[in-house]
């Protein structure tokens, strides 16, 4: 089988994987598809570390927790038959709703083709020298016996200390590799990066999900007449440019194998679905899948993971006292916690069975001023863009904070916590690491902090969302003022206003996530 077609049959495999628990918990959205093998892909980690740890054969694992998740949702849908997605009941398209599914469709047209424009260096058949040396060639180790797994896994004499990095990306590799006979690097390669692709689509689209939401709500009485779509084409816009942006960060690591753009996009969604939208249960799963991926992919991942988890479940669990659902402030924070306990099998499991590059060395005292000084002057070039991002966060926090929560968009603060924990766990790793600390810089930084630029990107992208919609919203509150005003005292005072009939927006959350509020 040539490298197209069995890339596509990769593909279809994981997507068969996680499709019944993606729909289970996001429910029927635009960006479920692109979803789906990513969700397979963590079924695939999930697959590896259940072999390594307990035996049997990798497909049979990856076959095996595939069913269970999907038994699971099942058994879900039987006991609630309101959760089912295609028995939640749809919004008619009427008013606002045309447009809101009409913003989506160009939306995700633009995505899907920038994305795919974004993959033009798989013209080249190029695999990194990180991709070849560890992703790739883990990917083998999985498709043997257990024994000889392990004996890999652990022998010191190989040169390749960074075998005990997450599965994930060799764990994909080796489904594609076993499903259609084809071994080669190159069908790794564009697995991986179809794997970015999807998602980069999800990360992009989140910005197409705040323009169209923020829509809705400023098309709300009495300003439903006047609708006023800035909000979602400038979410379009921004969506497509953030694409191209992403690509020329990630270049030319998104097509040639390594694993650090797969992590770096996951947390950027994490932080748009999980800290800047609205929050929901749909939502704030699309985060944790994302969360997931990043966690199981590499290193980095694993420590960017923990304080991501943290911030999102903190949000949900703060909506959920504040809100009317004070019983359920606990369902997000053990969901988090079991996502952290998924994310940190694997390492645990690395320090169990003594894997090579499992423990780490940290740098003498004498010479922490020294690294951090050099880790400094090292990461600052590639993040530049937060030099823009935070003058604009501070003006936008002052003069917009009220059209941004007309809009129903999280506090700025989320993201940048976000930003300065990806600082902190990547920062701290140069500085107490004890790898020669100029060589490493030389080879690593402009990977680690993909992350962290990409979010500064998008932190300025979504405010230019929300500067779109403050004309709607100065013309919504003089409308809202001019119909409060006091009636004569001749005319009559209905006793119920004329507006009281509700207006069908629609379905921002039409589809209930299972364990969702």
């Amino acid at each position: 089988m040539t490298t197209i077609p069995a890339a596509v049959v990769a593909l279809v495999v994981l997507s068969a994987a996680g499709l019944v628990p993606t729909v289970g918990l996001v429910g029927l959205r635009w960006i479920t598809v692109p979803l789906l093998p990513l969700s397979g892909s963590v079924a695939a980690a999930a697959a590896a570390t259940g072999f390594l740890a307990l035996g049997g054969t990798f497909m049979g694992w990856f076959v095996g927790v595939a069913v269970t998740a999907a038994g699971v949702v099942g058994v879900h849908w039987a006991r609630r038959p309101d959760r089912r997605p295609w028995r939640v009941s749809r919004l008619r398209a009427v008013g606002p709703g045309i447009v809101y599914r009409v913003i989506g469709v160009m939306g995700m047209v633009g995505i899907v083709g920038t994305s795919a424009w974004s993959l033009r260096g798989l013209s080249t058949a190029t695999v990194g020298f990180d991709a070849r040396a560890l992703w790739l060639t883990r990917a083998g180790w999985f498709l043997q016996s257990h024994h000889q797994l392990l004996i890999k896994m652990r022998v010191p004499d190989v040169v390749l200390i960074q075998s005990a990095y997450p599965p994930l990306v060799s764990a994909s590799t080796a489904v594609a590799w076993s499903v259609t006979g084809t071994h080669t690097m190159r069908l790794g390669v564009v697995v991986v990066a179809l794997l970015n692709a999807c998602v980069l689509i999800v990360a992009a689209f989140a910005l197409v999900e705040a323009g169209r939401r923020f829509t809705l709500r400023l098309a709300t009485p009495p300003a439903v007449g006047r609708l006023s779509v800035a909000p979602s084409v400038v979410g379009v816009v921004a969506a497509v440019l953030l694409v191209f942006v992403a690509s020329g960060v990630t270049e030319p690591f998104l097509t040639n194998g390594y694993a650090d753009p797969i992590w770096s996009l996951a947390g950027v969604g994490a932080v748009a679905y999980g800290l800047q939208l609205q929050e929901g249960a749909s939502d704030r799963s699309v985060a944790f899948i994302l969360i997931l991926v990043a966690g199981l992919s590499k290193n980095e991942g694993v420590a960017n993971a923990v304080p991501l988890v943290v911030l999102v479940a903190s949000r949900a669990a703060i909506g959920h006292r504040r809100g009317d659902q004070h019983r359920g402030w606990w369902h997000p924070v053990a969901v988090g916690a079991g996502v952290l306990v998924a994310v940190g099998a694997w390492p645990t499991l690395m320090k169990a069975i003594h894997a090579r590059g499992a423990t780490t060395t940290l740098s003498v005292t004498s010479h922490l001023w020294t690294r951090t000084t050099a880790s400094f002057h090292g990461m600052a070039p590639y993040l530049h863009v937060l030099v823009l991002a935070l003058p604009i966060a501070v003006a936008g926090g002052v003069v917009l904070s009220r059209v941004r929560r007309t809009g129903g968009l999280g506090n700025d603060w989320w993201a940048w916590a976000a930003v300065g924990g990806g600082l902190v766990t990547v920062g701290g790793d140069l500085v107490l690491g004890s790898g020669a600390i100029a060589p490493w810089l030389e080879t690593t930084v402009h990977r680690v902090t993909e992350f962290d630029a990409l979010a500064g990107w998008w932190i300025v992208a979504i405010w230019g969302v929300v500067a779109s919609g403050a004309p709607a919203q100065t013309r919504r509150r003089s409308e809202d003022a001019s119909s409060s005003t006091e009636p004569r005292e001749d005319e009559p005072v209905d006793e119920k206003p004329v507006d009281d009939e509700p207006v069908e927006l629609g379905p921002v959350h039409a589809t209930p996530a299972v364990g969702g509020r």
